[in-house]
């Protein structure tokens, strides 16, 4: 048993079979919910009662005013928290006094390109918007 315990694979295994549970769940779930309908179906047409149609789901009306400012507020967050990681493993490498921390400092290199990025899309979009304005 200690094998098993002191194992690197365990949490990788255990993650993928997680992984696999949620999918086989929702297949088993989805295939529940046809049968039960088909057979609601088939009870009416033997009843002789007409079909009820499905009610349509409504259309999602998109906010874009709204959709600029999550992107926004995402590339603010972004953009603060790498910089809050890079300034962090700069300060610990200079506290230590050992180089293999700088690790730390690109490693919030990502999240603040993903800011920077989201940050330019949201200046995109409000051009757009502007130009949307005038149009109309």
């Amino acid at each position: 048993m200690d094998h098993w315990a002191n194992s690197p694979f365990i949490v990788p295994v255990a993650v993928f079979a997680m992984v696999l549970g949620i999918v086989i769940a929702n297949a088993v779930s989805s295939y529940h919910t046809r049968r039960l309908q088909t057979e609601e179906r088939l009870a009416a047409i033997a009843k002789g009662i007409p079909i009820p149609e499905p009610i349509p789901e409504p259309i999602q009306v998109v906010d874009n005013y709204r959709r600029a400012r999550s992107v926004r507020m995402g590339g603010i967050i972004c953009t603060a928290g790498g910089l809050g990681i890079s300034i962090f493993g700069l300060l610990l490498t200079w506290i230590v006094q050992e180089h293999d921390v700088l690790v730390v400092a690109a490693a919030g290199l990502i999240p603040l390109a993903i800011g920077i990025g989201l940050l330019v899309d949201y200046a995109f979009q409000k051009r757009d918007l502007v130009l949307q304005q005038q149009a109309h």
